[in-house]
């Protein structure tokens, strides 16, 4: 019996709350609520990444585990151990073949998690890099639609979408496959700067005071100046704030638009097939004085999209986190699923979500602000346990309990034994199933791997 093909498409930083899914009061994503909107389709409401940075979740997706179990950028600077299994080398050996592209360094061989593939292609971050990964058609065909799929001829590389070459590939990988096929695409769009292909740049700025350029102008300065922009306690007036949602809600809805693109080539291409669509962490626009996806655990970075079609017997109650749809289905194909740390979602339910954040240097926010107040974030790795009504936030320096949706006020006094509850569950979970296995080699990054991630907003000690 032929086994279905698995097609696994990841947005960055895309917070659920944004999304047609949630209700949003903007249309960003109709391609996707397409998907979702099928007779086999589901759209999770309550999805839990594992962590709220990309080096920490991405090895969660591709692996099924948690951040402290892998490791990979979570401790240390290690690259996925190989003692741990992924996912592509468990379909590999059910007969899958195998195909990663993705545009965004921490998903790629740096972390290691590129292991089980057959072919992984990383877009080039430079124009000699881009001809090779993209090749020279799908290159020219961006020029002459550069105005259509980017920003025009900007001469600030960071302003440019790399969504039109990611889909170029994939959907080669597509047009040529033998079944079945798992593909796992990451799309690194609208990660900051937030600047949308020019079809989109005004797509949602008809409410603002200011002109769609401008708000692309202000989202860029931001993107530059986003360390001392958070070290000022993120002191933006309401229309800048406002002005920057308008612009990631426009690279939302641009990328939801190549999804719906390659879904199309999915569907005429290949047999029956399962296709998930998710993010790896959401966005920060304000909440614990943050932006981006720095330092906070915070529901805005953690709550993430994910619609799945093709999978009969889902239920979209519950919360759910990526490993319980990895668990699920390796499961559906006949794949081991002995390292899985996740539930298989058509026969069981999680109570609790968990989500771990990696150590966080605030040496360059005291650099431009020496009155930043160190203890609003622990440099330490943390937890965090959430079930629906409550979350517990365990770092070393406080113990927090929160009564969702209200994250700003702790109710711990309230709900002490709430509190213990989590707090001892939590507790017992890091000293078993938390528990590191294996250790990666350490990671070494080359300086244009070191651009490349810089040019994304990461920070040297995030490397």
């Amino acid at each position: 019996m032929q086994k279905p093909n698995i097609i696994w498409l990841t947005l960055d930083s895309v917070r659920q709350d944004h999304t047609t899914m949630d209700g949003y009061r903007r249309d960003t994503t109709p391609n996707i609520q397409a998907i979702a909107d099928r007779s086999d389709g589901v759209a999770y409401s309550s999805c839990f990444s594992h962590s709220r940075s990309s080096s920490t979740s991405v090895p969660s997706i591709l692996s099924g585990t948690y951040p402290s179990r892998h490791g990979t950028y979570y401790d240390n600077k290690a690259a996925f151990p190989d003692e741990l299994p992924l996912v592509a080398e468990l379909l590999a050996e059910k007969g899958y073949r195998t195909v990663g592209v993705s545009n965004n360094g921490y998903a790629s061989s740096l972390t290691g998690v590129d292991r089980g593939f057959e072919e992984f292609t990383l877009l080039g971050s430079n124009p000699t890099e881009i001809l090779q990964s993209a090749g020279v058609w799908s290159v020219l065909k961006y020029v002459a639609n550069i105005r259509t799929h980017s920003v025009g001829f900007e001469t600030d590389f960071q302003a440019h979408s790399g969504a039109f070459l990611l889909n170029e590939i994939a959907k080669r990988r597509v047009r040529n496959a033998d079944e079945p096929l798992f593909m796992y695409v990451h799309y690194n769009e609208p990660h900051r700067a937030y600047y949308p292909p020019l079809p989109f740049l005004n797509q949602f700025t008809d409410n603002l005071p200011m002109s769609a350029s401008d708000a692309a102008t202000l989202a860029m300065d931001v993107h530059y100046n986003l360390v001392e922009t958070v070290a000022n306690g993120c002191d933006l007036t309401e229309t800048e704030m406002a002005a920057l949602e308008a612009m990631y809600d426009g690279e939302i809805a641009y990328t939801d638009e190549r999804v719906g693109e390659l879904y199309r080539t999915i569907q005429g291409e290949l047999g029956e097939t399962i296709v998930v669509v998710t993010a790896d962490h959401g966005e920060l626009f304000g909440e614990d004085d943050m932006l981006a996806h720095k330092y906070s655990m915070h529901n805005a970075v953690l709550n993430v999209p994910m619609v799945v079609q093709g999978l009969p017997g889902l239920s979209e109650s519950g919360i759910i986190q990526h490993s319980d749809v990895v668990r699920t289905l390796l499961e559906v194909v006949g794949a081991e699923t002995e390292t899985i740390q996740g539930v298989d979602l058509r026969e069981d339910s999680r109570e609790y979500a968990i989500s771990q954040s990696p150590p966080g240097s605030i040496e360059p926010l005291l650099e431009h602000n020496p009155a930043f107040d160190r203890s609003k974030f622990p440099t330490e790795a943390y937890s965090v346990i959430q079930d629906g009504r409550f979350k517990y936030v365990q770092r070393p320096d406080e113990l927090g309990l929160y009564r969702l949706p209200d994250e700003e006020s702790t109710v711990t006094d309230q709900y002490e034994e709430i509190a213990e509850t989590l707090d001892a569950w939590l507790t017992e979970w890091l000293d078993t199933e938390g528990k590191r296995i294996g250790a990666g080699d350490n990671i070494e990054v080359d300086e244009e791997m070191r651009s490349r991630l810089a040019d994304l907003g990461y920070l040297d000690h995030e490397m």
